[in-house]
């Protein structure tokens, strides 16, 4: 597998989560050593990813209640 096409899968895997999870999965499985790796680092980032956008999720929501306490 090219780096290019690393790159894409990676890059897909972060913006679109879902797809970094199954490919991971599914890749993880495989006999290739070369397609395992690239599977576990798909499976990486497609969590980390949605762990990153909860974060900001609740850091933005918490942003957004502050006015409603801030007494002038």
């Amino acid at each position: 597998m090219s780096g290019g096409h690393r790159a894409l899968l990676y890059i897909l895997s972060f913006f679109i989560p879902v797809v970094g999870i199954i490919l991971g999965i599914v890749w993880m499985n495989d006999q290739d050593i070369d397609k395992k790796a690239v599977g576990k680092t798909c499976l990486i980032i497609g969590i980390a990813a949605i762990v990153l956008s909860c974060i900001c999720w609740f850091a933005a929501s918490a942003l957004s209640i502050i006015p409603a306490f801030m007494t002038y």
